[in-house]
């Protein structure tokens, strides 16, 4: 039926269809057509996982993090509690408010400062974190740590959820 949808679209496109007289098919037609053709996996998120996986084998990030003496350790175990709070609400939000009870409105169904609260907790664990690593590797620290960031980000985009 998506075939049929889409030849009539476009036959109709030529007419300058009204959107309004689509059926309640032609619409969950549609929606399936476009929800099958986003995909997230992508030259961008590839790029994101691969310079990540380069940073943190050429960084030797593991083995900087439990022995390196430079390392600000109460610094960083700040950086890590705060990340760590941040990333619990938000598997709280997509995955337990989502997805086990079906609420996409979180607004309506959590306090209000819930995510400005995660966000600032990401962005101070973020700055804490930087700091911690800064007598590591100075100016550098930024762009490593932004990098490992996004290429954890994209990874976690390709997730089934």
């Amino acid at each position: 039926t998506d075939h049929t949808v889409r030849r009539r679209l476009v036959q109709d496109q030529l007419s300058d269809p009204d959107i309004k007289n689509l059926t309640e098919d032609d619409r969950q037609a549609i929606d399936s057509v476009i929800a099958r053709s986003r995909s997230t996996l992508n030259a961008h998120t590839i790029c994101w996982m691969v310079g990540a996986m380069m940073v943190f084998n050429y960084t030797d990030f593991a083995n900087v993090v439990f022995n390196d003496t430079r390392v600000k350790w109460n610094l960083l175990q700040i950086g890590i509690l705060l990340i760590a709070f941040n990333l619990c609400i938000g598997l709280y939000l997509v995955v337990y408010m989502s997805y086990l009870k079906g609420k996409r409105d979180w607004e309506s169904h959590v306090h209000p400062a819930v995510i400005p609260l995660a966000t600032v907790c990401g962005v101070v664990g973020g700055i804490v974190s930087t700091i911690a690593f800064w007598p590591v590797w100075g100016f550098m620290t930024i762009p490593i740590l932004f990098t490992l960031f996004m290429g954890t980000v994209m990874l976690v985009s390709l997730l089934p959820f």
